[in-house]
């Protein structure tokens, strides 16, 4: 029987037992170090990198870069470019250069593997067949342009006989990831520039979205088909069908067996190959924006994008060495052809996107996006290929090169709000009295089209005052890339629609035009977009159907007894998009007035009592023509209050537009018992303040204007800078103060503004 001491390790590996954490700061020993422990070393590493990538970005988002450039830079700065190359004793005892890091290493795998995962969750594959022919061809022109330019690479490298074959086989093949790396168009990379931009629901953004999904499903087709035909010809037959089998019961597997697995999961989930490909293709079978995406997306991709996927960033931009790069330039001969490879791309891309005659700033801000880089191809890189050598690191560096510029390009180069620019008046004013009135109602809750639906069934839906309503119900975009219009009149449905946050608001929707199907036309839409970019729906769905309205629901909330239940942030900076960027009038809606179900609404022998104030301004004479609009009902009772200041005189052009105004309006309040006009003299702003708080307590809904050319003597003191919602302006602020808690509702109303110049005011 063999002692302890015939006992011999054969494994060729040591292992040295060392501490993985300290025993604290005040217990080290002389001539030891704290950082001589990994755990606590590893914190430190992070400490560092995440306040350098950090510092970076707090400067550099002004500018438009993106935070993958400053992890570059991050990780660049604790490399020995910098830190390794100025402070080497300090560097090396803090990230241990000599010694691979097989934490960090794993860590960004890790997060590489969570980041292909929930791209394929937000990638949905439904919208494919959705798509246009110019999407699908300029996809399918991009893929065989770059599978072209991919199958002729082996040309760059040298053919002499006494190069190793193993060698060129090397470089050909490190050559073929950098140069396929730097010439592809990724999906994600296109999502991720357009979410930065906010142009992710614009048209060019869903062009490019389209596009971009073409391609990464035609290029993973064909990787796994190549993939075979390899298998079969750098291996038996038996080996190569071997492989086949497998790979397909393996993919089958995920898409049947863990795809009706993953159904059942949806069904009682409440509401609210290579490692690379695995994770790819089981995310593509989690639906888009189903209650599992959900949850999944909001539990753990907070952790792998503000984390882990910076971290792989950091880690492999660290290996750069700048210096030992401008040495060995010449030799650099990936580096090189990729370079030469991305110039092509987007030459090529330029020449194609321009052939579908997109004007020449759209056409090249579009060929960037479909140039973008990022973290797929750093994950690629770690991948496939060890970053030991200056050939790997190069392409790191290149990425950073190549990507950093491209946010100022496409934000320099392209303004969505260029199309749905309106040279035509479009405004409630404009309307003719027996006109249709187009309206478009935004909605993110029941509560929102209940207030809404009560506005429009007072605005006199009749034979002579027809009423077009476009209802919009807006959800956020949580768990998809794609955001999406649905169009319901089209048989349009949301996926798994049985779930949907949006069918409330549509049956409510739907309801209204049964009480008034002769003289109401209804549309019914729901937009998914993210809340920074959801202004864009709102504004091009007015456009394209020629509102002169859009009403918007107000981001507080209040219940029955007047207490604040709720307020919304990304709500209310949505609305302050709505109002800058609108191509008609906007409106404001303040729900003080909860609606007790939809008899409440459609009751018939209600009245309905309005107050519209005029101190004077397009705003204010768009409200007074709303509120006329309505008064041609017998159920409205509308007082007009003119508030007039006791010392003004002021005549200017502004003046006789006012008094030219209301000389019609006294005109057309002859023969209607139900409008009441009062002028009330006021000195300043606290008059003002004590009248409209005179009014609020007998009275359903109150109609102001949101701003006044030169601040009026009426509201002298209500200055912007003592209100609390500039985006209501001063009467509107005061009505939404939390002072007021009687039961009214507030309609603040903007006139269309004219874009001047879009250009410069983006």
């Amino acid at each position: 029987m063999d002692t302890p001491e015939d006992i011999v390790n054969v494994s060729g590996i040591c292992y040295e037992n060392v501490k993985v954490f300290s025993e604290g700061l005040w217990s080290v020993k002389p001539g030891e170090s704290i950082l001589q422990h990994p755990l606590v070393r590893f914190h430190f590493e992070l400490l560092a990198m995440f306040f350098l990538a950090g510092s970076f970005h707090f400067f550099l988002k002004r500018f438009h870069f993106s935070r993958f450039t400053s992890d570059v830079l991050a990780g660049i700065a604790v490399g020995p470019t910098v830190m390794g190359y100025y402070f080497g004793r300090t560097s090396d005892d803090l990230f241990h250069t000599s010694i691979p890091n097989q934490v960090v290493s794993s860590l960004s795998k890790i997060g590489y593997i969570l980041f292909v995962f929930f791209a394929g969750v937000q990638m949905d594959t439904t919208l494919i067949w959705k798509t246009g022919r110019k999407a699908f061809s300029l996809g399918a022109f991009i893929f065989a342009t770059n599978f072209i330019m991919a199958s002729s690479i082996a040309i760059f490298f040298p053919k002499d006989n006494g190069l190793n074959i193993g060698i060129k086989g090397g470089m050909i093949f490190t050559g073929n990831m950098y140069f396929e790396s730097m010439t592809q168009t990724e999906f994600v990379g296109v999502c991720y520039i357009l979410m930065q931009l906010q142009i992710i629901n614009s048209q060019l953004g869903r062009l490019a979205l389209a596009s971009s999904m073409h391609y990464k499903l035609m290029s993973l087709v064909y990787n796994i088909t190549n993939g075979f035909g390899r298998g079969f010809r750098t291996t038996s037959i038996r080996v190569g069908v071997q492989m086949v089998i497998l790979s397909l019961a393996y993919i089958l597997f995920i898409v049947i067996i863990l795809r009706q697995m993953i159904f059942t999961f949806i069904r009682i989930t409440p509401q609210g190959l290579n490692y690379v490909f695995g994770p790819l293709i089981l995310g593509l079978i989690v639906p888009a924006r189903s209650p599992l995406a959900e949850i999944l997306v909001q539990k753990f991709n907070t952790a792998a994008s503000g984390f882990l996927l910076p971290l792989m960033t950091m880690f492999c931009a660290s290996k750069i060495d700048l210096h030992q790069f401008i040495s060995e330039f010449n030799t650099l001969v990936a580096f090189k052809i990729s370079l030469i490879g991305f110039a092509i791309k987007v030459a090529v891309t330029f020449l194609a996107v321009y052939f579908y005659k997109l004007p020449l700033r759209h056409a090249a801000a579009l060929t960037v996006i479909l140039n973008a880089k990022g973290h797929f191809e750093v994950g690629t890189f770690i991948s496939f290929n060890p970053l030991k050598e200056i050939q790997s690191t190069s392409g790191i560096l290149l990425l950073f090169l190549l990507q950093a510029f491209q946010p100022l390009l496409v934000k320099t180069l392209y303004h969505p709000a260029e199309h749905y620019v309106s040279y035509k008046q479009k405004s409630i004013e404009q309307v003719s009295n027996d006109a249709e009135l187009q309206i478009l109602v935004c909605a993110h809750r029941e509560e929102d089209v209940m207030a809404a639906i009560t506005l429009l069934e007072y605005s006199n839906p009749t034979k002579q005052n027809p009423l077009s309503i476009y209802g919009l119900c807006l959800e956020e975009l949580v768990s998809s890339f794609i955001p999406v219009l649905i169009n319901h009149q089209l048989g349009q449905k949301i996926s798994y629609s049985e779930g949907s946050r949006s069918q409330p608001i549509i049956d409510i929707f739907k309801y209204f035009k049964t009480q008034h199907n002769k003289f109401v036309q209804m549309h019914v839409f729901t937009a998914i977009s993210p809340f920074k970019q959801m202004h864009e729906d709102i504004c091009w769905l007015s456009f394209d159907k020629d509102c002169s309205l859009v009403i918007i629901p107000f981001h507080k909330k209040w219940n029955s007894k007047g207490k604040m239940v709720s307020s919304n942030t990304d709500l209310r900076n949505l609305n302050i998009n709505v109002l800058k960027n609108a191509p008609c009038s906007v409106g404001t809606l303040i729900d003080r007035k909860r609606a007790q179900g939809l008899s409440s609404i459609f009751s018939t022998s209600a009245t309905y009592r309005v107050a519209a104030l005029f101190v004077g301004g397009s705003d204010d004479r768009e409200a007074i023509s709303y509120a006329l609009r309505m008064a041609r009902s017998p159920r409205v009772h509308l007082t007009i209050m003119h508030l007039v200041a006791h010392n003004d005189d002021v005549h200017n052009w502004e003046s006789m537009v006012n008094d030219d105004f209301l000389r019609k309006v006294k005109a057309e309040m002859s023969g209607h018992k139900n409008i009441d006009y009062i002028e009330e003299t006021v000195r300043d702003g606290s008059d003002t303040s004590e009248v409209i708080q005179s009014i609020v307590e007998d009275r359903d809904l109150i109609m102001v204007g949101r701003q006044h050319e030169n601040e009026p003597q009426a509201l002298a003191g209500l200055s912007a800078e003592w209100i609390d919602f500039p985006e209501l302006g001063p009467m509107g602020d005061l009505l939404a103060s939390e002072y007021i808690s009687n039961p009214v509702s507030v309609l603040v109303v903007q006139q269309q503004k004219k874009k001047v110049n879009v250009t410069a005011s983006n």
